[in-house]
């Protein structure tokens, strides 16, 4: 990745790769097709609100220190996603009422992802003002 793509990214990636102290991992990829994809988001139970940008902060961007979450991991900074609808459900113990799940697209223009076929789990490291719109909340 060439240094002015860095300033693509929020301040918490940017430093850190401004630094060397961030790598994106080996099987990242810069360049993709869409990747339909599912996110867990929280709401209440009866709000239905548009899905936004806060809805995809990272661990990093929302400093959250959590007991088992190593924070010089670069999948701290990226945005958790599944493949299938099914394995998010399973990851969050859904059904919750103050979850909701979100369906859209991740695409290059946003950030580089990392797909992992094997657990179907998606980690998208997005640039600092992007577009998600075409994420919405999944009816059940």
């Amino acid at each position: 990745m060439k240094d002015n793509n860095y300033l693509k990214f929020p301040s918490v990636i940017r430093d850190k790769l401004c630094n060397g102290e961030f790598a994106f991992p080996a099987h990242t990829q810069f360049a993709y097709d869409p990747i339909l994809a599912y996110r867990g988001i929280r709401r209440d139970e009866d709000d239905f609100t548009a899905v936004s940008r806060k809805d995809f902060e990272s661990h990093a961007e929302r400093k959250i220190r959590r007991r088992g979450i190593n924070q010089k991991d670069p999948h701290y900074f990226g945005v958790s996603l599944f493949l299938h609808k099914e394995s998010l459900e399973n990851a969050l113990n859904l059904p919750r009422p103050n979850k909701k799940i979100a369906v859209g697209n991740v695409y290059a223009e946003a950030g580089p992802a990392e797909v992992n076929e094997s657990t179907g789990h998606v980690c998208w490291w997005l640039y600092d003002k992007v577009d998600i719109n075409g994420f919405s909340i999944c009816e059940r």
